[in-house]
């Protein structure tokens, strides 16, 4: 009685560990972990670039002018990148062209509204922002260098 007891405990937790730890699969079938981001995918264009408006207001106190004309601008931009998502070509560089063409027509729109302050601002953030990311991926290239070193070794 004690053992079935012990090891029905035993099974409890491993299970639970184990479902902690799941794993899904995105469209081509590659195994992902959950990310805290993942409720971005899910959002709407119309919701993300509410929450970029808001973000851009709060940040650089835009005048509720500046967060209209923000918005609009922001949805614009959602709406076009939706649509290069789901016209998604084997042909990956034209692609990120595409992607890098409309990113560089929203910066200079975004120019256009903010002033000289507040897009000075902006792109302090945006690079550090930018800086930021950089770093965790040599942080994870490194880690990964360094489990496969462990690994073959």
């Amino acid at each position: 009685m004690k053992k079935s007891l012990i090891l029905f405990a035993a099974f409890v937790f491993t299970m639970g560990a184990a479902s902690a730890q799941t794993t899904t699969q995105n469209e081509m079938g590659q195994m992902q972990r959950p990310m805290r981001g993942q409720g971005m995918r899910n959002m709407t264009p119309e919701q993300r670039a509410d929450q970029q408006a808001q973000r851009l207001t709060k940040q650089l106190s835009l005048s509720a002018d500046q967060t209209t004309k923000v918005k609009s601008l922001a949805l614009a931009q959602q709406q076009e990148r939706q649509t290069m998502r789901t016209q998604a070509s084997a042909d990956r560089q034209a692609m990120m062209q595409n992607m890098k063409a409309s990113h560089d027509k929203y910066e200079e729109q975004l120019k256009g509204i903010l002033t000289s302050d507040q897009y000075t601002k902006y792109t302090q953030m945006r690079d550090e922002r930018m800086n930021k990311m950089q770093d965790k991926l040599q942080d994870r290239k490194g880690k990964k260098g360094k489990m496969k070193a462990s690994t073959n070794g």
